[in-house]
């Protein structure tokens, strides 16, 4: 587990091991994998805060996947992803609190949003 992402407005990105996340031999011969801690309530209430996603290394997703997505260089947030021709939406499952956040394909450029990968599993933790 490299580090914590926000559900919730985007914060620095930090890489730090925090942990080790066991995954099946069937899923790493996929792709590459890391994993992040939850931090924040704007996926509740499928993701919660505490909670580990399992994240497959890609720099695409279809339109209406969870993804790891960087905003301005160092700023990591999870959200789903709704891809539009003029550029994308990130939206969070709690949207009574957390209004979408649209990025202009000008905005993708010059704030270097950025998808790191795909949530590919959900760890709920006690």
């Amino acid at each position: 587990m490299l580090g914590r992402v926000v559900a919730g407005i985007p914060i620095e990105a930090v890489e730090e091991i925090l942990d080790y996340e066991e995954i099946t031999p069937e899923l790493a011969a996929t792709g590459e994998f890391f994993a992040l801690k939850i931090r924040g309530h704007s996926m509740e209430p499928r993701m919660m805060e505490g909670d580990v996603v399992i994240v497959r290394k890609q720099e695409d997703v279809e339109s209406g996947d969870v993804a790891i997505v960087l905003v301005n260089g160092n700023e990591a947030t999870v959200k789903r992803v709704k891809k539009q021709e003029e550029g994308i939406t990130l939206i969070a499952t709690n949207t009574s609190v957390y209004e979408p956040h649209f990025y202009s394909n000008k905005e993708i450029k010059n704030l270097s949003v950025q998808i790191l990968g795909k949530v590919v599993e959900l760890r709920g933790k006690f």
